[in-house]
């Protein structure tokens, strides 16, 4: 937890030093946005190979969850990998229909790198029944080679800690 408010913290004392260096910012809204589309989708089908695709296979990429299985954190590639290849091996049949809707995005541009921030509502049947999750979310982003590539990711599940997925929580 003392790493999560750490880098929560760094996050808050870089957005005003972020100076917009991008020439075409809603071209590169628009990268991101279907960079973030795809692994989300490509996790939702348990796709490894597209999944990865997404990230930047670097020892500074790190993943956090905070839900109602409690803080969650995989720092460096090789975690983060392994997370993934065991979720992509997971039996997830139960869970069917997904449906994603992001909103309340956030853009700061540092550079060859962007904070992202949005809400995701996300439905979905399990064993039939229809269910959400209501999250907030947050993403490091660094352009490598000419493509936006995850460095950070850190999903909070809202529905953990609200009555059924209502929040009252203000967002950005």
């Amino acid at each position: 937890m003392k790493r999560f408010s750490i880098l929560f913290l760094l996050t808050l004392f870089l957005l005003p030093g972020c100076k917009k260096d991008v020439q075409d910012t809603d071209a590169e809204i628009e990268a991101i946005k279907n960079v973030i589309k795809q692994e989300t989708s490509s996790y939702l089908k348990q796709d490894l190979v597209n999944l990865v695709k997404t990230w930047a296979n670097t020892e500074n990429a790190t993943r956090i969850s905070v839900g109602s299985n409690g803080y969650k954190e995989y720092a460096g590639w090789e975690k983060v990998y392994a997370f993934f290849k065991a979720s992509t091996n997971a039996n997830w049949k139960d869970y069917t229909n997904y449906r994603v809707e992001r909103s309340n995005w956030r853009f700061e541009f540092c550079g060859d790198g962007a904070l992202v921030f949005f809400d995701q509502n996300m439905y979905f049947d399990y064993k039939g029944e229809p269910m959400n999750t209501f999250s907030k979310e947050f993403r490091f982003m660094e352009k490598i080679k000419g493509d936006w590539k995850i460095v950070m990711l850190q999903w909070i599940d809202m529905s953990s800690f609200t009555e059924e997925g209502k929040t009252d929580v203000k967002t950005f």
